[in-house]
């Protein structure tokens, strides 16, 4: 019994961490381009979207075998609709307060890439003139 749940714990940890390096990696290279006045390819942003969703599926999967939080019919068509209100919800619900804490990382890790890619676009290419 304690073997799965720490088995569990550490899948949602590795599916958890796997869906932040995916934002960190995409909004990083997102914001390189987007300060430096260009679009990504139609292509990477649809793998970005798809890879994004199956991370969520996949991420609240793994969260929901750590509770007995009855598994929903088709979490596929949850996450495409009602993904930014049903995980936080599930999250809160399951875990109280603490559930919150993998959103909030996934967040502050967005948030980072949009930074950081400022301060290499900075550092490259310097300051704008004009």
């Amino acid at each position: 019994m304690c073997r799965t749940m720490i088995a569990e714990q550490k899948r949602s940890l590795i599916m958890l961490v796997l869906l932040g390096t995916l934002i960190f990696i995409y909004h990083l290279g997102l914001g390189i381009l987007n300060d430096r006045g260009l679009e990504p390819l139609p292509s990477v942003e649809f793998l970005y979207i798809a890879m994004f969703y199956c991370g969520v599926v996949w991420w609240l999967r793994a969260e929901a075998k750590r509770s007995l939080v009855t598994q929903i019919y088709c979490p596929g068509l949850m996450a495409i609709t009602a993904w930014p209100i049903i995980i936080p919800y599930h999250l809160l619900k399951t875990r109280g307060v603490r559930g919150l804490l993998p959103l909030l990382a996934l967040i502050g890790t967005f948030i980072l890439a949009r930074i950081l890619a400022t301060f290499i676009y900075l550092a490259v290419f310097g300051f704008p003139s004009g």
